[in-house]
């Protein structure tokens, strides 16, 4: 009874540990929708949105009344005499009279209404620029997590097909060290042969092993750019075979449309135009309507709910500010500004021109590819063809094992050509999305 209560105790929580590993069969699509939803790192992005539009919220308040309440209570405890000269009031000789309250309590509102303030609608505008150029920046941030997705998975890919073509190798080698056993114990080989194909076996083993090994840790790489624990399940539903990717051939101007490079510029010259445009605002008075409303109490102690001590006080009135000094500094902004905007115009013309190259090289480098891919396939394909003759010739006889490895060399070559150029296909296939803007 004590063992089993052990076994559970251990067995428990290695069974609850196995239960909470999930398993996923993704297309790269999907790889790709699943990363944006996991990684912290578009989470942290995301925040720059809710930011911006408090920025927003913030600047449609500058038209709202300033309204404020103030108090401020006095109590004097020794009043400044008065100097009252001759002949005033009755008084025959000059002397000091004391007048005034010793408690002056005043409580009151204020408010201070915008009517003329330029820069408060262009605060506006500037507010929603930088929400939309932060989105923007976040589209060009899940572009790039989406690319690091993408090469991630073509290379699990990758690794597959290595493994794969290894695995083959594996079975010619041992295909061969099984023919020269029953050669050699035959007669018809000699020991050297049979040895020397025995080796060859043994590294082919250990060649699948190291593509095995690497394939794993490819697959633990993408689980890392998903942001899914390395414990899960992790399926490739696509293939070198199968997998697809939606280009489609794009006009410039519709691809201008879609990078973010070019949009994050665009918007950032709209900003700055809009910053120059505040600045020469600076320069223009500003106009606000005021009212004041206050009880003032005046007494020699404190009995503030004796009505006949308190009076009403209230006025109405315009408020005007005239900008002179600060003229001088804003003369340096808009400098600064303007020399701002000259830059971004052609930050946007190199941008645009860069594009373009980047376009034509990758679709240049696409179309080579996938032309060097369907050659490199059908070497590969006429390699195996071959493989087949001399195996059956070795078999009978009538070829010699050293004959045979040169045959394998040359097979060996077009496996290594055939991923080498689907491996460049892919490459290709994905800089062509992202130089197109559609990944």
């Amino acid at each position: 009874m004590k063992k089993i209560i052990l076994l559970l105790t251990v067995g428990l929580p290695v069974l609850t540990c196995a239960q909470t590993n999930q398993a996923f069969t993704l297309s790269l699509k999907q790889a790709m929708e699943l990363g944006l939803k996991n990684r912290f790192d578009r989470k942290v992005f995301q925040y720059n949105i809710p930011i911006a539009e408090n920025d927003l919220s913030k600047s449609k308040k500058g038209w709202i009344p300033e309204v404020q309440a103030a108090g401020d209570i006095q109590y004097t405890t020794q009043i400044q005499p008065t100097y009252i000269p001759k002949g005033f009031v009755g008084f025959g000789e000059p002397g000091l009279l004391t007048l005034g309250a010793k408690n002056m309590t005043v409580f009151g509102l204020s408010l201070v209404q915008p009517l003329f303030k330029p820069g408060i609608n262009t605060n506006v505008k500037i507010a929603v620029t930088n929400l939309a150029l932060q989105k923007e920046k976040i589209r060009g941030d899940e572009m790039d997590i989406k690319n690091k997705i993408s090469l991630a998975y073509l290379d699990v890919l990758l690794k597959r097909l290595q493994f794969r073509i290894a695995e083959n190798e594996e079975a010619r080698f041992k295909e061969y060290e099984e023919l020269a056993a029953g050669k050699y114990r035959m007669g018809t080989l000699i020991e050297n042969d049979y040895l020397r194909a025995k080796l060859d076996y043994k590294n082919a083993k250990v060649k699948t092993a190291m593509m095995s090994q690497n394939d794993s840790l490819a697959m633990d790489y993408l689980k890392y750019q998903i942001n899914i624990p390395e414990e899960d399940i992790l399926t490739l539903s696509d293939s070198i075979e199968t997998i697809r990717f939606d280009s489609e051939a794009l006009q410039p101007e519709s691809v201008f449309q879609n990078r973010t490079e070019i949009k994050q510029l665009e918007l950032q010259r709209q900003e700055n135009k809009l910053q120059l445009k505040k600045v020469r605002q600076n320069a223009l008075p500003s106009v606000s309507f005021t009212g004041y409303y206050a009880g003032i109490y005046q007494n020699q102690d404190f009995h503030y709910n004796e009505s006949k001590w308190w009076a009403p006080h209230s006025y109405l009135g315009l408020q005007f500010s005239i900008p002179i000094t600060s003229n001088f500094i804003n003369k340096n902004e808009m400098t600064e500004y303007e020399l701002r905007q000259d830059q971004l115009e052609l930050e946007l013309q190199q941008e645009k021109s860069a594009i373009q190259f980047q376009i034509r090289k990758a679709s240049d480098d696409l179309q080579n590819a996938k032309e060097n891919m369907q050659n490199a396939k059908e070497n590969y394909s006429l390699s195996q063809t071959i493989y087949k003759n001399q195996r059956q010739q070795f078999t009978i006889g009538v070829f010699r094992y050293s004959d045979l490895l040169e045959t394998e060399k040359s097979l060996d070559k077009a496996e290594q050509i055939y991923i080498e150029a689907v491996y460049e296909y892919l490459i290709a296939q994905v800089a062509y999305e992202k130089a197109t803007g559609s990944l």
